[in-house]
């Protein structure tokens, strides 16, 4: 049986949650979505969590409640997630592909030197949940070498497990089918203040205060809002997930100890990077499945007009592919696939 790159998790808890819930009156948005927002938070020591349908929708809410308009510049990294930029283009911004460094994260020297008078957020993707750069760039904020006005976001839909997120003015996280909580999909915005925390609460659900509408019948819209709230099922297989959550990250560090030993691998929480350089690809070990899964989003048409200088992106564009790297593998598997790789 090949070893896939990727597996969903899915707990005895969550199953019975979702019985659970499917046998009661209550599917929209409701106490279970409350709860795994508190228990989320609580676990991670989180504040003003507010959940929503994907990594997506958090990310479209940050966008805006930073401000985001037609022409403002946003500088993020070439290699992500295609969803961490098409919300960009869909608000009209100017898109700013900073070059990544040797990790795969963004490059700091390269985000400094392309910050303008336009510069209206910098987003900060934590790939494969590696968090290199964030304090750097917290702290060329902290000391005026980001101007105030510029947001900072962080795009944490691969952080959790990490040791350190969830420190900017927004971050985003992501429930999606195969990540490391998942709740088959949905997502977290978490929010500095309490202002935008009340904010992104009624543009997730048309622009209402939800409990205030509950208990009143109608209220005031003031704001143009979306349908981007999570349900209760998704909130029942994401709260019995986390039950499980040290479990999971236990079995990736294990796995990691195992993958590190060899030098040209590098673990994150949520991805297992191998540096083949100019050596034989991965994919040609026999019963692996490997990939990038991410490419560099200049590459896309949408992306084009705003190609720039990326160096080390081209240097090093094809020498990395992804190992299996999930609670699906055997301490066994792992080692074979790092004795294929001598």
């Amino acid at each position: 049986m090949a070893v896939r790159l990727f597996r969903p998790y899915i707990s005895w808890r969550a199953i019975f949650n979702v019985v659970r819930v499917l046998m009661g009156t209550q599917l929209a948005e409701g106490p279970e979505v409350k709860k795994f927002e508190h228990e989320f938070g609580q676990h991670f020591g989180v504040n003003n969590v507010v959940a929503v349908n994907s990594g997506t929708s958090a990310l479209e809410l940050a966008y805006e409640l930073a401000g985001i308009k037609p022409g403002d510049e946003v500088i993020t990294p070439v290699l992500t997630c295609t969803a961490t930029n098409l919300p960009l283009v869909r608000l009209g911004a100017k898109i700013v592909f900073a070059d990544i460094d040797y990790d795969l994260n963004i490059n700091i020297e390269d985000v400094k030197d392309k910050i303008t008078n336009k510069t209206k957020a910098i987003v900060f993707v934590h790939f494969g949940g590696n968090n290199r750069g964030l304090r750097e760039i917290l702290e060329l904020k902290r000391t005026g070498v980001i101007a105030p006005h510029i947001a900072i976001i962080e795009d944490a839909a691969q952080a959790i497990g990490s040791n350190f997120w969830g420190k900017a003015d927004y971050c985003c996280v992501s429930l999606q089918a195969i990540k490391t909580l998942t709740s088959g999909d949905g997502g977290f915005l978490i929010c500095k203040t309490k202002e935008d925390y009340n904010s992104a609460k009624k543009l997730r659900w048309f622009g209402y205060d939800r409990d205030e509408k509950q208990k009143k019948g109608d209220v005031d819209l003031e704001m143009a809002g979306y349908k981007y709230h999570m349900n209760d099922i998704t909130a029942a297989i994401g709260r019995g997930n986390l039950k499980n959550i040290d479990k999971i990250l236990n079995k990736r560090k294990k796995l990691a100890t195992i993958y590190n030993a060899h030098p040209d691998i590098a673990c994150h929480p949520w991805l297992c990077v191998y540096y083949h350089g100019l050596g034989i690809p991965i994919k040609e070990i026999q019963g692996t499945t490997t990939s990038q899964h991410h490419y560099r989003n200049d590459k896309y048409t949408i992306f084009k007009q705003f190609k720039n200088e990326c160096p080390i992106m081209d240097k090093i564009e094809n020498n990395w592919t992804l190992l299996p790297y999930h609670h699906g593998i055997s301490i066994n598997q792992a080692n074979k696939i790092v004795h294929a790789l001598q």
